[in-house]
């Protein structure tokens, strides 16, 4: 049989004896230490301090350990609080990546995406040099967001699917979150499909709770507007959700496949393209060959001839 017998707890002279601190228990002014010669001084082997001593003499100590009366170094001041130091930026750190872990998390930013930077967008074909300038925008916009989340910026990005909207929409938000502001990466069919879940009875999540998310967010990403079926009650959830972030002066920045304004402004309402008319708010295009085909095919052919006569000029700012 097993036995339970608790084990004796272990007393304080066996834990005396077992340190190799000195405990700061000694009376400095002992007759005691005149009698035991001080050893000589000595530099911390680490940082070349010089190290403090006390003379350990305390009866109970003594009783303790079974020592006699002798002179102890201390630990080097200067490196026990350069250990503390370096201890509580590394606990700041260690939740500063945690916190922007949860940021780039909530950010819905999948395995493709998370690893999009401005470094690594490519510039390809013959238009290069019209995706520097989307691209120094881009940047530009990431890097004074500040500015522009009080100023509620929106942005529209038109182009075909391969031509980049995904990616620099990606790096923003990765730069973004790395100065600390929330961001949410969604496409337009899992939004409406969220939103349309909360209208069942059972629903876990209401739609005002997707709504007040949508509104706390420091940037709103929608992907692949124009892909929905165009019903009044899309159109409905979609001008909520915009209209929320309008209101609040909050940005948002849409992709959208639809080179055509004016089908654009069917799908969304003319409300929501009015209101990239505002302020620094602007419509940038990707008129060029997806970056798939042409480095499939490694030559320039098919390359599109450019925007519609109904577009802006990518340089042109929205009044």
């Amino acid at each position: 049989m097993e036995d339970h017998t608790p084990t004796r707890p272990e007393g304080i002279s066996e834990i005396l004896k077992r340190s190799r601190r000195p405990f700061l228990i000694s009376r400095r002014s002992s007759s005691s230490a005149e009698d035991c010669p001080q050893e000589q001084e000595k530099l911390c082997p680490d940082c070349g301090k010089l190290l403090r001593v006390v003379f350990m003499d305390h009866p109970a100590y003594l009783a303790a350990t079974g020592k006699s009366p002798h002179w102890a170094e201390l630990p080097c001041e200067s490196c026990e609080r350069n250990r503390v130091i370096a201890e509580i930026e590394e606990r700041a750190a260690a939740g500063e990546r945690d916190r922007l872990g949860r940021l780039l998390e909530d950010s819905m930013l999948k395995r493709r995406f998370v690893g999009k930077t401005f470094e690594n967008f490519c510039l390809y074909g013959e238009h290069q040099e019209r995706q520097a300038k989307i691209l120094t925008y881009a940047k530009t916009f990431a890097d004074d967001f500040s500015r522009h989340r009080d100023a509620g910026t929106w942005l529209l990005f038109v182009g075909n699917t391969g031509t980049g909207k995904g990616h620099l929409c990606a790096a923003i938000i990765n730069r973004i979150i790395q100065a600390g502001w929330s961001a949410l990466f969604t496409k337009t069919p899992r939004l409406l499909r969220e939103i349309k879940e909360t209208f069942n009875r059972d629903a876990e999540v209401t739609q005002g709770e997707i709504l007040r998310r949508m509104g706390a967010l420091d940037l709103l990403v929608i992907d692949e507007v124009g892909v929905q079926f165009g019903t009044d009650t899309e159109r409905m959830i979609l001008y909520e959700v915009l209209d929320l972030r309008y209101e609040a002066m909050l940005p948002v920045i849409l992709t959208s496949n639809v080179r055509n304004l004016k089908t654009l402004e069917k799908l969304l309402g003319e409300r929501i393209i009015d209101r990239l008319f505002e302020g620094e708010s602007r419509i940038l295009f990707f008129d060029w060959e997806s970056y798939r085909r042409f480095n499939h095919q490694g030559r320039n052919e098919g390359m599109l001839s450019g925007a519609s006569p109904e577009l802006f000029p990518i340089e042109g700012r929205m009044r």
